[in-house]
């Protein structure tokens, strides 16, 4: 399980004794921006992508609640809401059982194959690719997932309000342990981008991608692999489901995996990698925000070769 952000003995310190409200999600926040981009970034007038994110996490009430959008079991309702009449066919992950305790009787038997998460934050999965039953080890990173409040380390508003739970899903059909997996940058219900990772678990490379599948001269927090991957079976069903459940919100990221018999949702994501996540060239997370994201958006078309062209973030 990974948390972000605060990193050190100082950080994780401060995340856990300081309050839930502004002034400190601020301060914790504002600390590690500036050591990840070197700058100090502006609530008022954010100028990138990331600083929007960063005035995000720390300008929304408190009472806002992504819950049911970012609750791996919850979002699974809207999803089928959602797209409810619409010809793209989106499917989701069965779910096998739903547990709110980590001693729940379901996990001390035979688990069958499947994919046991935490509904409440990140990185919180084990693999089951056969019956069998789970390891002491599994065993106690389930109570150590009920036990974390994700929120409190990340400070990432998606996650204040969500309930602790677990859930076991069944695989998804796919030639291998993980199908592949696309990220869609969406924008109003528009996608800007979208994101292809290979070897995750092994050599983590990373590529963005154009809605017509041209390869970008950019990377995001991993080096780029070197020979452009093949356009996904079903992109354009893709394309369609990602705007159709991202346009209620300014910014949100789908992630859809392509599998051997159609398209399966995977989760929204609201800040990536807690805002957090370096682009090089620097110059393509002020191109995000100057044509996304300004008050006053620009709706002529994303000319990416020029936008690219940006000097570098401000000091």
């Amino acid at each position: 399980m990974h948390l972000p952000s605060y990193n050190g003995a100082l950080g994780k310190t401060l995340a856990k004794i300081l309050p839930d409200c502004a002034w400190a999600s601020y301060l914790l926040s504002c600390r590690v921006f500036k050591r990840t981009f070197g700058w100090w970034p502006s609530v008022r007038h954010p100028r990138s992508f990331n600083e929007w994110l960063f005035m995000r996490k720390v300008t929304l009430p408190r009472r806002t609640s992504f819950a049911p959008w970012v609750d791996k079991h919850l979002v699974k309702q809207f999803v089928a809401d959602e797209m409810r009449g619409s010809t793209a066919e989106c499917r989701v992950a069965r779910t096998l059982h739903h547990a709110t305790r980590a001693d729940d009787p379901f996990f001390d038997t035979i688990v069958p194959r499947c994919v046991i998460k935490g509904t409440h934050g990140s990185g919180m999965t084990i693999l089951v690719q056969s019956p069998r039953t789970l390891t002491a080890d599994e065993k106690a990173a389930l109570k150590l997932w009920m036990d974390t409040d994700y929120f409190t380390g990340s400070r990432e508003p998606g996650y204040r309000h969500l309930k602790p739970a677990i859930i076991a899903e069944e695989f998804l059909p796919s030639g291998s342990l993980v199908p592949e997996d696309y990220k869609f940058f969406c924008f109003r219900g528009q996608v800007a981008f979208i994101q292809h990772d290979t070897g995750r678990y092994i050599e983590h490379l990373r590529c963005l991608y154009t809605t017509d599948w041209r390869c970008l001269p950019v990377s995001l927090a991993h080096d780029r692999y070197l020979a452009p991957a093949a356009a996904p079976r079903d992109l354009d069903v893709m394309l369609e489901i990602a705007q159709r459940l991202s346009r209620e919100h300014d910014f949100v990221r789908v992630d859809l995996y392509q599998t051997g018999v159609g398209v399966y949702f995977g989760e929204m994501t609201f800040f990536p990698g807690s805002g957090l996540e370096v682009f090089t060239p620097a110059s393509f997370d002020l191109a995000i925000h100057e044509r996304w994201l300004r008050k006053e958006p620009r709706h002529e078309s994303w000319n990416l070769e020029s936008l690219l062209q940006q000097p570098a973030l401000l000091s």
